[in-house]
């Protein structure tokens, strides 16, 4: 997030007289109002027919195959060293007499797609084990909170594919008393469908920030396995990619920034139809706390800015993947 922005260096006049007096349900006619145990809220659904995303996630498990460094003993000088005499991966391994039982024992974890022990060895990385999940099982999410700490969110963004159709699914707090009833559905009827978050910068801010409103209203994170201590507030359940991270990692070189908005416009080519920084949502939503209709134009461009958030990881995703 770029924090220096406030409304004397970003003017919101020109958005908020756009759509002045119109009520939030007019602007998107694709929206439903769920209701649970706990309330109600908003849900905005696009179905992107024509997304132009075809992600290959078997990508990753040759990078993991060429990846010598795997098994023990095996560091940067050794794989240089084994590359020169012909081994490229650890197929070649098997018939090394000294590696032939590690090498068997990566290997077997990779045609079990066992994620979570290939994950634990510290030269595989969160993006390199993709090819474990199918694609119906990837969540791309993205929240909107009121503050930074400890306060509601007011917005989950999310993604998913279906049928072989992207679709963006974005729940909205038209005030803050219906957080909880969002939280439940999350909770409830989203998280337990799925087994790979795919976040961008999530393991530091999202998924933290969901597990705490979790235990806030429910004295429970769902997101952790039953062995983890019980106020734990981060993530093992459900295997997490953390786009931003690898971002950082793969094109170090190359960029100087790496929100996602700098990847979107360096690495996709792609400028993005919404302008609101991410630091102003907090403020723009108390706004339209403040006096709905005069500022629903607020609300419109916080909802279109993550649409985009959703829309482009996908796209990320696949660059990783395939450069």
């Amino acid at each position: 997030m770029d924090y220096y922005y406030n409304f004397e260096t970003f003017d919101i006049t020109h958005i908020a007289d756009q759509f002045k007096d119109k009520r939030i349900e007019d602007l998107f006619l694709n929206h439903n109002i769920v209701r649970n145990t706990m309330g109600q809220f908003m849900e905005i659904v696009w179905k992107e027919d024509n997304f132009q995303c075809d992600l290959k996630l078997s990508l990753s498990k040759n990078k993991i195959l060429r990846n010598l460094k795997t098994v023990y003993y095996i560091g940067e000088t050794l794989e240089r060293q084994l590359n020169r005499k012909g081994v490229k991966s650890l197929y070649d391994l098997r018939i090394n007499l000294k590696y032939n039982l590690s090498a068997h024992r990566v290997l077997d974890l990779i045609e079990n797609k066992e994620y979570r022990s290939l994950y634990r060895n510290k030269n595989i990385y969160d993006l390199d084990v993709a090819f474990c999940f199918d694609i119906e099982e990837l969540l791309f999410l993205d929240i909107e909170t009121l503050g930074l700490y400890d306060s509601p969110i007011i917005m989950v963004g999310l993604g998913y594919f279906k049928n072989n159709k992207f679709e963006i699914h974005i729940l909205f707090a038209r005030d803050l008393e219906e957080e909880i009833a969002m939280c439940e559905h999350l909770k409830t009827d989203i998280l337990p469908n799925y087994k790979c978050f795919i976040t961008y910068n999530g393991k530091s801010f999202d998924i933290p920030y969901i597990a705490n409103r979790f235990l806030y209203f429910f004295d429970e994170n769902p997101m952790i396995s039953e062995e983890e201590e019980p106020y734990e507030r981060f993530n093992s359940k459900l295997h997490h990619i953390d786009l931003y991270h690898n971002c950082r990692r793969k094109y170090k070189r190359s960029f100087k920034n790496f929100t996602l908005t700098d990847m979107e416009e360096n690495l996709l080519n792609m400028k993005r139809e919404n302008e609101l920084p991410s630091s102003l949502v907090g403020l723009c939503y108390k706004k339209y706390l403040e006096a709905p209709l005069r500022y629903v134009g607020l609300v419109k461009e916080i909802i279109d800015h993550n649409y985009w958030d959703i829309y482009s990881m996908p796209l990320i995703l696949q660059k990783l993947l395939e450069d």
